[in-house]
């Protein structure tokens, strides 16, 4: 190696390491208050990230494992995509909800599916992804600081505590704006947990991905 190549290298050193200080305040920062994490989500306009979801029942010997992938483009696209162990997505596209599933070699709409509950749930996943925790009028939501801050989300009837006792997002401190993992606690014994990674941030991503399963 040259000594100019070096000394190059260094000044590259320098400036990611000086980059990521002045970066500190706002990374440690955006989970600090309601406006912080608005804030934070406004920055996004597009997010994609792998996940793995494990499913936790008193009649299961272990958890049953899924995983997949995500891809969003607010305020209202998002495809999710069902790798193993079995094929299948949903894309919401504005008002239009789609559910599909790998049959036999090739992609077939599955016209059995419910459209209103799905809606429910792939716009309480925009609107987490968004930083609009409260926008479900059904759950009380709090801000818990701390090293792994988290929102906490409470039903606010006992008919909804029956079914589910809490939502709790674990939101990530290396990525501004973004969920590190989701908890959907039944009860003591059952619980869905969905963890995230290789989240990419801010890419293009194509309008046919939200129209068309391939």
């Amino acid at each position: 190696m040259r000594p100019g190549d070096l000394l190059i290298g260094r000044k590259r050193l320098r400036v990611r390491f000086w980059g990521l200080i002045l970066c500190l305040p706002f990374l440690l920062a955006w989970s600090d208050s309601w406006e912080g994490i608005r804030e934070a989500s406004r920055r996004i306009t597009s997010l994609e990230a792998h996940f793995i979801q494990r499913r936790t029942l008193p009649i299961l010997a272990k958890p049953f494992v899924s995983q997949g992938g995500s891809s969003t483009s607010p305020p209202a696209q998002l495809r999710w995509e069902y790798d193993r162990p079995v094929r299948s997505v949903l894309i919401m596209n504005g008002d239009a909800v789609k559910r599909y599933l790998w049959d036999q070699d090739k992609w077939r709409e599955d016209a059995g599916a419910a459209p209103p509950a799905m809606r429910l749930v792939m716009e309480d996943i925009m609107n987490w992804q968004q930083g609009r925790f409260d926008a479900n009028p059904q759950f009380q939501a709090s801000l818990l600081k701390g090293p792994e801050p988290r929102v906490l989300l409470v039903p606010k009837e006992a008919s909804w505590r029956k079914m589910i006792q809490r939502i709790e997002l674990t939101l990530s401190v290396e990525q501004a704006g973004v969920m590190k993992s989701v908890r959907v606690v039944e009860d003591e014994r059952a619980d869905t947990v969905l963890e995230f990674s290789r989240v990419r941030l801010n890419r293009p991503l194509p309008t046919s991905i939200f129209v068309n399963v391939e």
